[in-house]
């Protein structure tokens, strides 16, 4: 746990917190797409979220923009700061009609890095819960247990696939609930993003980045 504060950036009303997601859905789920290696453009998108026809969008990456406005749904829907069970859900949601959808994998997976992998250590449903408890300290701003999560998530791959995306949702969930604004990868961040965050599998040290995601990544 870190010692410095992330001070919310946002202090937004129920409605101005919803109207920000909405107003930023397209580039939330085009963003958050790229962790997929999303070929469609952000136009595109636009045209598959407002349920119009792209003809040159292949259907999986119009499954994974659809996964991902129902994800967004839900935790907008939601309006609280997400336990276990919603976990499961968002990714059970994003991963659509997987069978191993919404489930703390049971099997090894294995984290390409550079010249080395991660292999992070299978999910115990007892563990998770009392990390997600240990994450959330009194005097934890809105914004810092959002991006605690994030990192948590994307590092612990509680998921057989569908990890970085759930963990972007998750994080969204809490802003949401709190009015503390938005959480996205910035597309021409995302290469920077991707190699630090390969430093942090290796380190489990979260300092550095989580300074970088509130600099880079938080809006309001």
């Amino acid at each position: 746990m870190i010692l410095m504060t992330l001070a919310n950036k946002a202090h937004l009303d129920q409605a101005a917190e919803r109207n920000l997601i909405t107003g930023n859905l397209d580039q939330l789920i085009y963003t958050a797409g790229k962790f997929e290696n999303l070929q469609t453009s952000l136009l595109d998108t636009q045209s598959i979220i407002n349920n119009e026809p792209v003809p040159d969008a292949k259907p999986e990456d119009v499954v994974t923009i659809i996964n991902l406005q129902r994800a967004f749904k839900y935790v907008l829907d939601l309006n609280a700061y997400p336990q276990l069970t919603d976990l499961l859900t968002i990714n059970q949601i994003i991963k659509g009609g997987d069978p191993a959808a919404g489930k703390l994998r049971t099997t090894d997976v294995k984290v390409a890095l550079t010249n080395d992998v991660w292999l992070p250590p299978l999910p115990v449903k007892a563990d998770v819960e009392k990390q997600l408890k240990y994450l959330l300290t009194p005097d934890q701003t809105a914004t810092e247990y959002a991006l605690q999560l994030n990192l948590y998530l994307s590092r612990c791959q509680l998921f057989i696939d569908g990890n970085m995306r759930t963990a972007l949702v998750a994080a969204n969930a809490i802003l949401i609930a709190a009015g503390a604004g938005l959480f996205a990868i910035p597309e021409n961040k995302m290469h920077g993003y991707r190699s630090q965050l390969q430093k942090y599998y290796r380190s489990g040290k979260t300092e550095s980045l989580l300074q970088w995601l509130y600099e880079n990544c938080v809006f309001d």
